[in-house]
């Protein structure tokens, strides 16, 4: 190979090498740190409100979507990896349940290209938002919210707060606002009556390798489509892990993991 062939194959590697790495594999903190949040607050905060706790934690599994892996956590490939759509409930004795996430409906799945799209799961998380004696979103979006928001019947506003802080909204119930983070996102915890702890993420960690490896989705998601966004995600992930090694008992669900829950039950109640 002659120099001049040398010096353009460096220049194309340069060219499409670097902005390929930059955008699509690179999952450098950007100076984040983590956010003030210990779980003694959290658990605190979780016995603010005199009342019964939850008892159990279930959910619903609506279907999946096929989203590269690098645009879940960067520098895991570009692979098409699943990413799961659930819902959740609390079971609250003598009360109707909390949800956690309204699913969404069959237009929605289809426009979104949700697979496998479980219609029976759809209307057993109808009934529990019915009679849901308290409704939580971690994401406001269609995927999250029954394809309607809070204004819809099928989710109910959680209690109005003008702070951004943590904020206990029922006996063992903590919901922490991610107000860096695409309007309406929120983290979960919950601190059930036999003492176990659960953190549902939202989007702040998208499976579970983004909060146990401290991976952002790609800058081609994060720098392109949501620029503000990546340090407060960063950030958030950095929070995750603090807490759970903090907390090594407490389960972590994350936003979209394609893998099974083995630590939930999977399945309303009626």
């Amino acid at each position: 190979m002659t120099p001049r062939l040398n010096l353009l194959l460096l220049a194309l590697i340069l060219i499409i090498g670097v902005p390929y790495y930059w955008f699509q594999l690179d999952a450098d903190r950007d100076g984040a740190k983590p956010k003030p949040l210990s779980i003694a607050q959290l658990r605190s905060l979780a016995e603010s409100i005199p009342g019964q706790k939850p008892t159990g934690v279930n959910y619903e599994q609506l279907g999946f979507r096929f989203i590269l892996s690098n645009k879940l956590a960067a520098g895991t490939g570009l692979r098409p990896a699943r990413s799961a759509l659930r819902a959740y409930e609390l079971i609250v004795p003598g009360e109707g349940p909390i949800t956690i996430d309204c699913g969404t409906t069959s237009a929605a799945a289809e426009r979104y290209n949700v697979r496998n799209y479980d219609r029976m799961a759809e209307r057993r998380i109808n009934r529990a938002a019915q009679k849901a004696s308290l409704s939580l979103l971690l994401v406001d979006h269609p995927l999250h919210n029954g394809d309607g928001g809070f204004g819809s019947p099928r989710a109910r506003t959680m209690p109005a707060t003008n702070s951004d802080a943590p904020h206990a909204v029922a006996p063992g119930v903590v919901v922490i606002p991610l107000p860096g983070l695409t309007v309406g996102s929120n983290m979960v915890y919950t601190r059930l009556e036999d003492g176990r702890e659960f953190l549902f993420t939202g989007d702040a960690a998208m499976i579970d390798s983004s909060w146990q490896d401290v991976l952002p989705p790609a800058r081609i998601v994060t720098n392109y489509l949501r620029p503000r966004e990546r340090t407060e995600i960063v950030s958030w992930l950095m929070t995750i892990n603090a807490l759970a090694s903090d907390a090594p008992h407490m389960t972590v669900i994350t936003g979209h993991e394609p893998g099974t829950l083995t630590s939930v039950k999977r399945g309303f109640t009626d």
